[in-house]
């Protein structure tokens, strides 16, 4: 084994960082996974606000900064904007994630013919488990009761 500066060591002269921490996951990624249910109403609020408080700072900043009883709030206003299209830009995509999966468990329930269904389960599946809530038990009995296996 060889040693390095700062107490480092590695074999083969190879210095491996983070493997230990990958099986654990950042503190966001925690706390996101344990809101797994409310994901989709988290992410639609998150994302739909802050497009509110963004369009809101852009007024002010664009519109009402040259106005007399306006302008001591266009400093606040550009902090607003810019934390707001960060979690904007955070929140967005991931919405519409959950949005797509909503989407396809609503083709999918349109569906008629049960080969079909049966061909598509799978993706219903992925989706109703991504969604959690009442989702995957609102699958499950959709598929009961069109007399698809589980």
């Amino acid at each position: 084994m060889a040693q390095f500066r700062g107490g480092l060591k590695a074999s083969n002269a190879v210095v491996i960082l983070g493997e230990g921490m990958s099986e654990e996951g950042t503190f966001f990624g925690r706390l996101w996974a344990k809101q797994y249910g409310r994901q989709f109403g988290i992410s639609a609020v998150a994302a739909g606000s802050s497009a509110i408080l963004l369009v809101a700072c852009m007024y002010q900043i664009l519109i009402l900064q040259d106005h007399a009883d306006w302008n001591d709030y266009t400093g606040a206003a550009i902090v607003g904007a810019v934390l707001s299209l960060i979690v904007f830009l955070i929140s967005f995509p991931e919405y519409l994630r959950f949005k797509g999966y909503v989407a396809e468990i609503e083709e999918l329930k349109e569906i008629q013919s049960t080969a079909e269904l049966r061909r598509r389960k799978a993706d219903g599946d992925e989706a109703a488990e991504a969604l959690g809530a009442g989702h995957l038990e609102q699958w499950k009995a959709f598929l009961d009761s069109r007399g698809v296996k589980r």
